[in-house]
C-alpha cells in the first residue's frame, strides 16, 4: 500500500513539474502543446513518461491557468 502511495506522489510531482515547464516555455500555448504531446505520445522526446501522462499534464495546465 505504501508503494502505491509513493508511486502516486511521484507521478503527481512529475505531472506538476511538466505542467510548470510547459507554462514557462509556452505561456498561453502550454495547453495546446500538452495536447500535441498527448496525441503523439509515442514519438515525443519525453516518451519515457507513463501512458496517459500528457493528458493529466493537460488537465493540470488547464487547472493552473484557470486560477489566473
Amino acid at each position: 500500500m505504501f508503494n502505491c502511495f509513493r508511486r502516486r506522489s511521484t507521478s503527481r510531482a512529475l505531472i506538476e513539474s511538466d505542467a510548470r515547464d510547459l507554462i514557462e516555455r509556452y505561456g498561453d500555448n502550454a495547453y495546446s502543446e500538452a495536447r500535441v504531446r498527448q496525441s503523439d505520445e509515442a514519438r515525443i522526446i519525453d516518451s519515457n513518461r507513463p501512458a496517459g501522462h500528457w493528458e493529466r499534464v493537460k488537465h493540470e495546465i488547464k487547472r493552473q491557468q484557470s486560477k489566473k
